[in-house]
């Protein structure tokens, strides 16, 4: 990657979540119209990032386009998230299975992403703990071998969802510290080459992110 598409990536990234949070804490409340220009002057930047940017939240859900009236705010949409965690919980555990037996790389890398994930909750750092969980995940998935698989988990942007997942742990008050413990029993499977124990351990962590976005 050159180093110029590598800043615009960076900067679209943290555009994103700039753009993200002002939605999760109201600061833009649903119908808020997005304009490309008064975004790309806020951020000092092309107007390139900014409908990069754009075109991942409207993948993720939270901004949708209208003719003539450009990117609106839509808001959290918590039954289409569930309907992502299900398709997702669908995918990587069929990616489990594909990926057995499991060669020792993979079992390593994934227990260095959850070492910096038990770090990044020992420095109260929950972004960071996002970032190595979507990479722990994304890693079951490419140890699939599967790139159709791999796409479409891609396509449903963990980056972003990540973000609004750990917004609505923040607001209802829950910790992320039982999730880090359900990961290292995931990792247990793993070692112990069983990948139907392995699926009802990865199962069981996107049951309990799901708990936090059920109907009360």
């Amino acid at each position: 990657m050159s180093e110029t598409v590598l800043k615009r990536t960076c900067m679209r990234d943290r555009i994103r979540d700039v753009l993200v949070a002002r939605i999760l804490d109201g600061t833009y409340p649903a119908g808020t119209q997005l304009k490309e220009l008064v975004l790309a002057r806020e951020f000092n930047v092309s107007q390139a990032p900014i409908r990069e940017a754009l075109r991942e939240l409207e993948g993720s859900g939270l901004v949708h386009s209208e003719r003539f009236r450009g990117t609106l705010v839509r808001g959290t949409d918590f039954e289409e998230i569930l309907d992502s965690y299900e398709l997702r919980a669908t995918l990587e555990t069929r990616a489990l299975h594909l990926a057995s037996p499991y060669d020792g790389a993979l079992i390593a890398e994934l227990q260095h992403c959850h070492a910096q994930m038990r770090e990044a909750l020992a420095a109260e750092d929950p972004e960071r703990y996002i970032d190595y969980a979507m990479r722990f995940h994304r890693r079951i998935m490419e140890g699939s071998g599967n790139r159709s698989f791999l796409n479409v988990w891609d396509s449903l942007l963990w980056d972003v969802r990540g973000r609004i997942v750990l917004h609505r742990f923040v607001e209802t008050g829950r910790s992320f510290a039982p999730l880090l413990q359900m990961h290292e029993a995931l990792l247990a499977r793993l070692a112990a080459q069983d990948p139907s124990g392995a699926s009802e351990a990865l199962r069981a962590i996107l049951d309990r992110v799901c708990s936090a976005f059920a109907p009360a």
